[in-house]
């Protein structure tokens, strides 16, 4: 079992980004601002690099499922802030730290196991269909090859590819929507949510503490 998400194996975990560490949120203003009891910042390219590089990959095939232009720096982290499970977010916070904040996720061993499977499933189906996608390159590259060592086989010379192509229409197409789909209801789940605001007493100032390991 990993220790990402600690002995019990369940936590939330807020993806950061700052270039400095006195960037970052100040711990007692997050327990104020998230009524949470403690919390622990991490390197996000530390011990547990791999845990959190899935998220961010996670992030970044759904911004490329939306259509959205690659940018793989967009859903990058410096660090992750983990607290006890089950915790939201709240307007407070999203508008007080929206700059730091990457994502936030609600997290169990067997939720990131789950994850594992389904990124393994949509990395499997796009290579299968970029294959087929492909082809009529290949088929065209072959055909110059055969022509520069003079290959006379029709087949290779004269490719029926509007036929191929014909019958590979819709090639590995319900299997990708049935793959993105299970990957963004994932995000939904587990993401981390605007939770019902709670008053916050205007006398709790927060004080400068940032810890990062």
């Amino acid at each position: 079992m990993s220790d990402f998400l600690g002995p019990h194996g369940k936590a939330t975990v807020i993806l950061m980004r700052a270039h400095f560490d006195s960037e970052l949120p100040k711990l007692k203003d997050l327990k104020k601002l998230l009524h949470i009891p403690d919390g622990r910042y991490y390197k996000s390219g530390g011990r547990n690099y791999s845990s959190t590089h899935r998220l961010e990959r996670l992030l970044n095939v759904l911004s490329e499922i939306r259509g959205e232009e690659r940018d793989w720096q967009r859903y990058s982290s410096s660090d992750y802030l983990i607290t006890v499970a089950q915790v939201h977010s709240n307007l407070f916070m999203t508008l007080k730290y929206s700059a730091q904040v990457v994502d936030g996720f609600n997290l169990t061993d067997a939720c990131m196991d789950e994850l594992d499977r389904l990124m393994s499933a949509y990395s499997s189906v796009c290579s299968m269909k970029s294959d087929v996608e492909n082809m009529w390159s290949t088929l065209e590259r072959n055909k110059e090859r055969a022509i520069k060592v003079g290959i006379s086989d029709t087949t290779i010379l004269n490719p029926n590819i509007p036929n191929l192509q014909s019958i590979l229409h819709g090639y590995g197409d319900a299997e990708y929507l049935k793959a993105t789909s299970e990957l963004k209801d994932w995000y939904e789940k587990y993401r981390w949510k605007v939770g019902a605001p709670k008053s916050t007493s205007s006398s709790d100032e927060p004080e400068d503490e940032t810890e990062t390991v």
